[in-house]
């Protein structure tokens, strides 16, 4: 408990100087002192605790730089040379994350000892010396054995000069006070290289394939005769450290543990959290190599803990997602350790925390803001954001797709430099809004659920939640019910046999030759249901399960389940359930909180559509049409064509109704998907980033049907976070999406979307009228064609007849053209179908499998 307290009272003294010395900069008058607060600014960083280590790195070598501006080594080169080699100590440090780093502190070293020479500066010449041993330690440049020996070399020589002028102080103080008043500096210094000669000899006998570790232990031990628990916990925590790995290089695995366990004992996730990484994935590392499962879930839950604690001290988003991506494979561990410990439960816990940490932080924020008022500062920043997507649009404007649906592709870039340049403004308005998120600030943690709590989801005892996880070796299916969890594993299926394959097959043809795609899509999903063990998965743990709830993982969101078969005769897996996704069962947890679900029952809801934006898809004006026709829809809550379905008009709406029904062009973006976009009138769009944003709140927002192309196309991180305009209506508030997998077919999705609110007015559920739909345009006809649109050709006649009843030029002539045109157009589609040979034109796949459900039933 002291130890802890005194590592919040060391964090806690760091934050309070940082912020003297940032104060001080505002008043400082002279250029002097203006220099050596910077100096002790970068020092203070240097020293930080709290916050990311790699961002506070970053700060600290901005401060020195500027320190420098006014330290030049011809009038300050004893300051100029300190800081040198301050630089050279974080430079080391951040070799980790850049090589280039470790390359850099060498040159800054040998920049400072020209300035710091043994004769005039022994004292700072031996903590040169140190750092360069340091970097030459981690140097991947040059022969491993040869950077290690130079390294010896440096601290050798540091030794040496420590050790004489130590001796030499004892000789030349005046009272054997004053001698044991520096003793204890020097003691501290000597055990640092001591503990510095020990890795290095550790590392060079692994280099050299020897296992003669004698000496290692000697300077260990050395070391340990200063730094004791009690004077210099961090330094014997560390010590306890390299104590572990060497103590496993040796083959004594159980004193190695024992060592770790030592180390985290100082070093927990909260207080010391960078150290508790390291050591815990160590003790970790080590354990899973010698299959000591409980011993390595022990070590790497440390680690987890610790990633988290890093993460929640970032403000940064993008450094959130860096510290994640840069340790997801210590979540990968624990799962594997978990499986192989038998604790299945466990392994689910810990694949779920890994899971869209960034859509998570994301809708706790919604969730967290939901009827406040928005911040003054909060509001510039999205004013600022508003008109820079104004720019794009006016940009884009030149650009408009024609015709169908389909044509306005994924798109791997921007579309020109200029939007290019915009859409990075645009990025950094993100970032500080982001900045102001009460999650990103810390007011607000989001606590990873447990499988009670998830199994609490499940309000149905014949629904069954499958959460897939794909590791280096293999594929995991969890299978979560009410009341128990099972495993379903598909050995050999891992990142790149399953995910790798899913790449080269599926997402890369698809962005590359889209007709090769189209032919192959059976032939791929035939082999996937095969990959994934769907027949043996169904008769071994699904016996009864009429219900879904997909998590997919990785480059698996992008696949339509629903039309995997069974292996039975003709059986798709949407025709045995009722399928619906969910990115992570905390995201199905935050639909489900929210708290005006049920408050209206479907005689009140008020529904809205959004119809053919660009006056270039005629069936998508008809689906709307159907869908008003159905429901009633008034007049004001229907946008229709460019002359109506502007941004403006679109969120107005948005914030009116229940239902709302999107049916018009869109596009991803897979390089940025904050830039995916719902396509509008005039050249307006609605982008994901936009969505994403407090500026959209639509908590009366049950459920959206984004009638669209590739509204649920995306490519997820190694964090499998998945962003795209699904999950921007679930963020802004809506309870259910249905969206679309890729780039859709214009007359089959007017058909599916019409089906699919029929069967919703029979009483079915969202995942219910997904199946029905589905079903009901597989098995539609040429001749149910006619039936649907019987009335097309009668109207198009009846525009024909009309065409000389208004003058031209006039507004009625001109709404007469626009309708002509529409209808012209849809009965060239049908026609087209009608003079097909196939008896069913909707049948493949990739005309009804493209439609998913995320959320809520």
């Amino acid at each position: 408990m002291i130890e802890s307290l005194e590592s919040v009272n060391f964090a806690i003294n760091i934050e309070i100087a940082i912020a003297k010395y940032e104060a001080e900069l505002i008043l400082v008058k002279y250029p002097q002192q203006w220099a050596e607060i910077h100096d002790n600014l970068g020092k203070a960083y240097c020293e930080r605790i709290r916050g990311d280590w790699v961002k506070n790195g970053e700060k600290a070598i901005k401060a020195f730089e500027k320190a420098l501006k006014v330290y030049t080594r011809e009038e300050f080169p004893q300051k100029w040379a300190s800081i040198q080699n301050s630089l050279a100590t974080i430079y080391s440090d951040l070799g980790a994350i850049d090589e280039a780093n470790t390359e850099l502190a060498i040159f800054c070293c040998k920049k400072a000892l020209p300035v710091y020479t043994r004769e005039k500066f022994p004292t700072e010449w031996v903590m040169v010396l140190t750092n360069l041993g340091a970097a030459y330690r981690k140097r991947k440049q040059g022969e491993p054995v040869e950077n290690l020996k130079i390294a010896i070399s440096w601290y050798q020589a540091a030794l040496e000069e420590h050790i004489y002028q130590c001796f030499k102080a004892g000789l030349e103080e005046h009272t054997y006070e004053d001698f044991l008043g520096n003793l204890e500096e020097f003691l501290e210094d000597w055990a640092g290289l001591q503990n510095n000669l020990g890795n290095i000899y550790r590392d060079l006998a692994k280099e050299e394939g020897t296992n003669n570790l004698e000496q290692v232990f000697y300077y260990f031990n050395h070391a340990l005769e200063v730094y004791s628990c009690e004077s210099y916990p961090l330094d014997w925590a560390m010590v306890q450290n390299n104590l572990a790995l060497t103590y496993d290089q040796q083959g004594n695995i159980n004193q190695a543990f024992a060592c770790f366990r030592l180390s985290l004992k100082i070093c927990t996730p909260t207080a010391f959290p960078t150290d508790c990484l390291q050591y815990g994935g160590n003790f970790g590392d080590k354990a899973f190599a010698v299959e000591r499962w409980t011993e390595a879930i022990e070590g790497y839950d440390f680690a987890i803990k610790a990633i988290e604690q890093i993460r929640a001290w970032s403000r940064s988003e993008i450094r959130r997602q860096q510290i994640l991506q840069g340790t997801i494979e210590v979540y990968e561990k624990i799962v594997q350790a978990c499986i192989n410990a038998g604790q299945i439960d466990k392994a689910f816990e810990y694949s779920e925390r890994s899971r869209s940490k960034r859509l998570v932080d994301l809708m706790a924020s919604y969730n967290l803001s939901q009827g406040e008022e928005i911040p003054p500062k909060v509001q510039e920043l999205l004013q600022q954001y508003e008109e820079l997507q104004q720019q794009i649009d006016q940009e884009r404007q030149s650009h408009k797709s024609e015709d169908n649906r389909s044509d306005t592709r994924a798109a791997w870039e921007a579309y020109n430099e200029a939007i290019a340049l915009l859409e990075t403004q645009k990025q950094q308005v993100w970032e500080n809004l982001r900045r102001e998120d009460p999650v990103l600030a810390g007011e607000i943690q989001v606590n990873p659920l447990s499988l009670s709590e998830i199994q609490q989801l499940i309000d149905q005892p014949n629904t069954t939640i499958l959460s897939f996880y794909t590791t280096n070796s293999d594929t995991h299916i969890f299978v979560v019910q009410q009341n128990k969890i099972t495993l379903h594993t598909c050995t050999g299926q891992g990142l790149e046999t399953l995910q790798g394959w899913i790449s080269q097959n599926w997402l890369l043809p698809y962005m590359n030759d889209y007709k090769k795609w189209e032919t192959q899509i059976n032939s791929i999903l035939r082999e996937l249901a095969e990959r994934l063990q769907i027949s043996e998965l169904i008769s071994q743990h699904l016996q009864g399960i009429e219900e879904l709830i997909l998590v997919p993982h990785l480059l698996l969101h992008q696949i339509p389940f629903a039309a995997l078969p069974t292996g039975e005769y003709q059986e798709y897996l949407g025709d045995k359930f009722l399928i619906r996704y969910t990115q992570s069962c905390q995201i199905l947890e935050f639909c489900q909180q929210r708290d005006n679900v049920g408050k209206f029952n479907e005689i009140s809801l008020q529904y809205g559509t959004v119809e053919d934006a660009e006056d270039n898809l005629p069936c998508a004006r008809f689906e709307g049409e159907k869908l008003a026709q159905m429901y009633n829809i008034p007049s004001e809550n229907r946008l229709i064509g460019s002359s109506q379905a502007t941004s403006n008009n679109y969120r107005q709406l948005a914030q009116q109704v229940q239902v709302l029904h999107s049916c018009h062009h869109a596009q991803s973006r897979l390089d940025n998907p904050l830039e995916s976009q719902l396509k509008l009138a005039h050249g307006n769009s609605i982008t994901l980033g936009q969505l994403m944003t407090s500026g959209w709140r639509l908590p009366q927002l049950i459920e959206v049907f984004l009638s669209c192309c590739e509204t649920n196309l995306g490519i997820p991180s190694l964090t499998d976070d998945i962003l795209t305009l699904s999950t921007g209506f679930l963020c802004a508030g809506a309870r259910s999406v249905v969206s679309t997998l890729w780039s859709v077919n214009d007359l089959a999705t007017a058909l599916f979307s019409i089906f699919y609110y029929q069967q919703r007015q029979e009483g079915r559920n969202r995942p219910e009228a997904l199946q029905q739909a589905q079903i009901q345009l597989r098995e539609f006809t040429k001749v149910d064609l006619n039936k649907v649109f019987h009335e097309v050709e009668a109207r198009e006649k009846e525009l024909i007849r009309n065409r000389k009843k208004y003058p031209s030029g006039s507004i009625e002539h001109e709404q007469w053209k626009g309708e002509y045109n529409m209808y012209a157009k849809l009965n060239s589609r049908i026609q087209e179908i009608e003079n097909s040979t196939q008896q069913f034109p909707f049948s493949d796949p990739r005309y009804w499998a493209a439609f998913i459900c995320h959320g809520l039933q």
